[in-house]
């Protein structure tokens, strides 16, 4: 048994590390690979699985699951809180079930979000990097912040449209989202998430009344052998949607562009040879990807992982960030090598809950780099790395601003 970090001697959450997490991770692989640490808000326990293979082995094991509840024992279940019913509203999508459940939910949605529809999108996605990029163009400016120009407003407005969502409420969505995710007061959220039910349920109604060309739509007509999603389940789907959908693919934009221009021998290839751009954006998903650690999973009995006992109930975080940097799986993996191969990353997680949402965050990420490049031949980083700011959470890797010179 792990002996617990009640020192957090690692410091996980230190500043140090929300900076660059990439040394301190490395240091765990090597002294203690699957690391059990006392959150420093929530003072909740986790554990977190550093090492390529054992983070795949989490990933598929049914022993380690979704749902809270069911890893409790009915003695502790009988101490629990009832659910807060407006988070509970969110929290019903497929990230968050296990089968039978989750196999329902998956093929109810990806009887909407296909592989087609999401083809059927790269030629707008083009027109919107185009149009964004000739606003910098036009607007003069020799310094722009990348994520607030572009990496930011590309994909919410590719999932607006998608979902159906007016162009004028897209700023407040993404009010309410980063509300929901990354806030700290429960209030607050509980606000945000009241306030988005009351914004959804008008439009559901409306869709059902006269549907649309547009994923709401959609989802509000899956049907399998007479199932079909709740309203619950359908505003969750929504959510998930927005957020997966949106905050993932801004992180691939901005982490992707950081490391073409920390590395300008690949930018270079990428330069000479477009066709080289599916790989870039797969090392880019791996070399600093979009996210740092998977959401929770927990565990349902006593279990053995990488030599360490996890007991039922415990918290375990795949972290997929280190995951992809493990060098027993990836030769010399602190170098970007845009022609790596094979790039068996985990950026997308694993199992039955690997990203629904790939193929869409792919396409966007490969379209975004590639408008980028080409309206703008001459970018560099406006500041030192080093003095980048990064996201304080341990989710998502994500740059709050990424300052460019593009001129």
């Amino acid at each position: 048994m792990a002996v617990l970090d009640t020192k957090n001697e690692y410091q996980i959450w230190g500043v140090a590390a929300r900076r660059d997490p990439h040394a301190l991770y490395a240091k765990l692989r090597r002294e203690r690979p699957i690391y059990r640490a006392i959150g420093p808000v929530s003072g909740n326990t986790f554990w977190f699985v550093t090492r390529y293979e054992d983070c795949a082995a989490l990933l598929r094991d049914p022993r380690f699951g979704k749902e809270f509840r069911r890893s409790q024992t009915p003695e502790q279940l009988a101490q629990l809180p009832p659910p807060d019913e407006a988070l509970s509203v969110i929290d019903s999508h497929i990230l968050n079930f296990d089968p039978p459940d989750h196999t329902r939910l998956r093929s109810l949605v990806h009887k909407a979000f296909t592989p087609t529809m999401i083809e059927n999108l790269r030629g707008r996605i083009y027109e919107i990097a185009d149009a964004l990029l000739d606003d910098i163009a036009k607007s003069g400016a020799s310094r722009i912040d990348l994520v607030e120009s572009y990496a930011f407003p590309l994909p919410i407005i590719v999932i607006a449209e998608l979902l159906g969502i007016p162009p004028q409420d897209r700023a407040q969505f993404r009010r309410w989202t980063r509300d929901i995710v990354f806030g700290s007061d429960m209030n607050e959220m509980r606000r945000a998430v009241i306030e988005l039910l009351m914004y959804l349920q008008p439009i559901f109604e409306a869709r059902r009344k006269a549907p649309q060309d547009d994923l709401i739509s959609a989802l509000l007509a899956v049907e399998e052998a007479g199932d079909r999603l709740s309203p619950n389940e359908l505003t969750s789907m929504i959510f998930l949607l927005l957020v997966a959908g949106h905050e993932t693919t801004v992180n691939l934009i901005a982490n992707g562009t950081l490391a073409l221009l920390e590395w300008p021998s690949e930018l270079e290839k990428l330069r000479a040879d477009g066709n080289l751009i599916k790989p870039a954006i797969e090392e880019m998903l791996r070399y600093n990807g979009p996210i740092e650690n998977t959401l929770s999973r927990w565990a349902y009995e006593d279990t053995e992982l990488g030599g360490q006992v996890i007991r039922r109930g415990d918290n375990v975080m795949a972290t997929v960030l280190s995951a992809n940097r493990d060098p027993d799986v990836f030769p010399d993996p602190d170098r970007f090598d845009i022609t790596r191969t094979p790039n068996k990353h985990l950026a997308f997680g694993g199992g039955i809950h690997y990203c629904l949402g790939a193929p869409l965050a792919r396409l966007e990420g490969a379209i975004a780099i590639e408008m980028l490049l080409k309206h703008f031949p001459n970018l560099s980083l406006a500041v030192p790395a080093s003095q980048l700011q990064w996201n304080e959470q341990i989710i998502f890797r994500s740059l709050l601003k990424l300052p460019l010179t593009v001129g």
